[in-house]
């Protein structure tokens, strides 16, 4: 719609130049009868047609849906005027045919099709023929210029149509192929900060493992002590040995070749078994729960459903810190399932009142933790989203989202070997 409202902007443009330009040449000397007065008439009618054409469309939306209808109306009667200044202004020899090539060359430029450029460009020689033909009784010797000329007119319409439309064509590829940079750009980005933030995870525990094993190897120490250190080593191997397998994990929900073991599950259930998690930032009695007790079941994997509970209650715990109040509700929308977790601490936001960033988009650039990183893959794999919402009086919202999964049906009919979990 864009390009069309250029071009046709453009063609108004070329309009208001060329009929003053016109009517200077018809006052120059000349061999052929002018009549003066009905030339001048339908050359004002046509600056008038192409006024209205260049407001109404583009001003008044309830016109835009008929542009297609208004646009072909207007090409129509815009060719009939000129022709009939044609007839008026000499026939065959008519300095005014310029303009109808250049008008109907600009118009087969606003359609993307062939067809429509035919038609167009069809209508164009045919009212062009009928007016010198029927109307203006040529000379023998005028026949060659005649057809020369309407030849003329269909080639460079169809050259000027084809033209646009590879135009058109180019910008579409430009217009994507500068979307692509962009989510590559994104992309990159975001695998240089996961990159990072898998590198900051990784040395707690390989400085660990490093200094106490140069420890045992170059210090006499006593039975305790190695003991101690062992099991210092023993520990932070585990958690070294838990991150490389999140990577794994990570990598292979990225591929789509982890198989999610989706079970019958209340998301009551799961959100209340996380909420200890937000010991650090309020009790999990004073969390606010809003679950209707008609919400369906879902198919999640539950394991990795309360992996990703966890690290966005922990994600809270961390950010906002003590003394924050959380609202957690659930909710359809459509055939979606809604989990909002609304959560502010008036203490923190004070300090942020000048616009800074609390809290950084999850999934976003700035991320900085792998937990949520392999949370929001997680919800990924089930086929949902998840994102953080700043809302007004200091609140901050996580929207999960989540497709229903699974119809009462499949409940009754099929039940899951595994049985639903109750709560």
């Amino acid at each position: 719609m864009e390009h069309r409202a250029n071009l046709m902007r453009l063609l108004g443009g070329l309009i208001w130049v060329m009929i003053p330009v016109v009517s200077l040449m018809l006052f120059l000397p000349h061999e052929i009868y002018i009549n003066y007065e009905a030339a001048l008439i339908l050359l004002f009618l046509t600056l008038l047609l192409n006024l209205a054409m260049m407001l109404l469309p583009f001003r008044e939306s309830l016109l835009e849906r008929y542009f297609g209808l208004l646009m072909g109306l207007f090409r129509l009667v815009l060719i009939g005027l000129l022709c009939a200044a044609i007839y008026y202004t000499g026939g065959v020899r008519s300095p005014l045919f310029t303009f109808l090539l250049l008008v109907t060359a600009f118009s087969t430029s606003l359609t993307p099709s062939l067809s429509s450029a035919a038609l167009i460009s069809g209508a164009s020689a045919g009212a062009y023929l009928v007016t010198i033909l029927a109307f203006s009784s040529p000379m023998r010797q005028d026949i060659q210029l005649i057809f020369a000329q309407v030849f003329f007119l269909l080639l460079i319409s169809f050259f000027i149509n084809r033209v646009a439309a590879e135009s058109r064509e180019q910008a579409r590829e430009r217009a994507s192929a500068m979307e692509e940079l962009k989510v590559l750009s994104e992309v990159d980005r975001a695998t240089s900060s996961f990159v990072s933030a898998v590198s900051f995870e990784m040395r707690t525990p390989l400085t660990s493992i490093q200094g106490f094993s140069e420890m045992l190897a170059n210090m006499k120490l006593d039975p305790q002590k190695e003991q101690e250190y062992v099991e210092i080593i023993s520990r932070e191997a585990d958690n070294l040995s838990m991150l490389v397998e999140d990577l794994l994990d990570i990598s292979r929900l990225e591929s789509g070749k982890v198989r999610l073991n989706k079970e019958v599950a209340r998301l009551g259930q799961l959100l209340n078994m996380s909420l200890p998690v937000l010991a650090p930032a309020c009790e999990p009695s004073e969390v606010t729960l809003n679950i209707p007790p008609d919400l369906p079941n879902v198919l999640v994997d539950q394991q990795r459903m309360k992996r990703v509970f966890d690290a966005i209650f922990g994600y809270i715990a961390r950010k906002s810190g003590r003394g924050s109040e959380v609202r957690v509700s659930v909710k359809m929308e459509g055939e979606e399932v809604v989990i909002t977790i609304n959560f502010r601490n008036r203490e923190t936001a004070k300090r942020y009142d000048s616009g800074g960033l609390l809290f950084p988009p999850i999934g976003g650039q700035d991320e900085e933790d792998l937990e949520l990183a392999m949370a929001r893959r997680i919800v990924l794999a089930h086929e949902g989203s998840v994102n953080l919402i700043r809302a007004s009086g200091g609140w901050y919202a996580i929207v999960l989202r989540l497709p229903e999964l699974m119809a009462w049906d499949l409940i009754k009919t099929a039940p899951s070997p595994f049985g639903a979990i109750e709560e």
